[in-house]
């Protein structure tokens, strides 16, 4: 297995940080493993991975923006210019940071070492085909107790893949989906043509078991606008929860309830029903997919989409906090960062700052309390 996923993968081609202190300096990546196979077997427990699609043929065969396929790469080179700091050890009798005496007695790890970057896959000729191969390598890290993968696109259409290698290794577990996206994606397969918008359709189809035939996908941030009717048409057959962003309302909508209330809370609502048809909200597994045009193009306009009345990272901030510390969340796709859109960086540094500080506080604050 560990060949095959090596045939899969390939060091990202950047020029890392050689800035004193930074990630870039620390960070492992496949070309380390490559020399030390049999250390790392063990070292993926309890990692961060880090995976890379640099694809956006889903996205041009969707009519979209070229570009995401170096998504990737420019993530890497904003985040390998963070800071690599030591990760924070609360004494769990008062609940607050020990001293900095007492931290120097405690060895702490600097959060680089909770890292590992298992770079660019290695793109076949068709989009199927290298879905194939993601969900290889999403299923082999999982295998080795990777505490969390994020996937880094590329055009959302890799969704499917990333699912599958989650859905390989609990193949009789209900594994719910939180898809944070202005679009549906879920647009069916013509003439065999897979797209960047076609992903959670053919998870629903081909995965119904996992996914309850759509009821354990939450689509959430769904502007009115950027979807067609058939869609919506689709979404009512399937019974698929639906919260839409009610922009200049700043108002989160079920779209079949009818209430307002926070995305987070909507997000716990869904996890609530999910339990109803199987999930285990302790020793479940989350698939978490964040389209960075769910954001308002003025903070992420490096977008294959940008959306103009899209929505703020305070907007989300509650969310994105409780599945960073919920150890629920084994995968994390993030989608459509496409640099020749961007504007000084902006959308590969948000998406940097995010992966990073997701691994913060799963690492110093993180529960079983979903």
């Amino acid at each position: 297995m560990t060949k095959t996923v090596l045939k899969f993968l390939e060091k990202a081609k950047i020029n890392g940080s050689s800035r004193k202190e930074t990630l870039g300096t620390s960070i492992k990546n496949i070309e380390y493993f490559e020399k030390n196979q049999k250390k790392l077997e063990l070292d993926f427990n309890d990692k961060y991975i880090i995976v890379g699609v640099p694809d956006d043929r889903g996205v041009i065969e969707n009519n979209g923006n070229p570009g995401a396929k170096e998504g990737p790469d420019r993530f890497r080179e904003s985040f390998y210019r963070l800071y690599d700091t030591n990760l924070r050890i609360f004494n769990p009798s008062t609940h607050k940071p020990f001293t900095s005496s007492e931290v120097i007695n405690k060895n702490c790890d600097l959060i680089s070492s909770k890292f590992f970057d298992a770079g660019n896959l290695v793109l076949s000729k068709s989009i199927e085909e290298t879905h194939e191969r993601l969900s290889e390598v999403v299923n082999y890290f999982i295998k080795k107790n990777a505490k969390m993968i994020f996937v880094i696109g590329g055009g959302h259409d890799f969704s499917y893949g990333s699912y599958k290698g989650h859905v390989l290794g609990k193949q009789k577990e209900k594994i719910p989906i939180i898809n944070l996206d202005a679009h549906f994606d879920l647009r069916p397969v013509e003439n065999g043509k897979i797209n960047s918008g076609t992903a959670f359709r053919r998870i629903i189809e081909d995965f119904p078991f996992n996914i309850h035939d759509g009821k354990a996908l939450l689509e959430i941030g769904i502007q009115r606008e950027r979807n067609p009717q058939s869609l919506y048409d689709y979404v009512f057959e399937k019974k698929i929860p639906t919260i839409e962003y009610m922009t200049l309302l700043n108002v989160w909508r079920d779209l079949f309830a009818g209430h307002a209330q926070t995305p987070l809370e909507h997000i716990r609502d869904h996890l609530d029903d999910c339990t109803t048809f199987g999930f285990d909200r302790f020793k479940g597994s989350v698939h978490i997919s964040l389209c960075l045009d769910i954001f308002d193009q003025a903070i992420a306009p490096g977008t294959s989409a940008s959306t103009p009345f899209g929505v703020q990272v305070k907007d989300l901030s509650q969310s994105l906090t409780f599945i960073a510390k919920s150890q629920t969340c084994r995968v994390m796709d993030i989608a459509e960062l496409c640099p020749a859109r961007d504007t000084h960086e902006m959308t590969s540094r948000l998406t940097a700052a995010l992966v990073y500080r997701m691994a913060l506080l799963r690492e110093e604050y993180s529960s079983r309390l979903t």
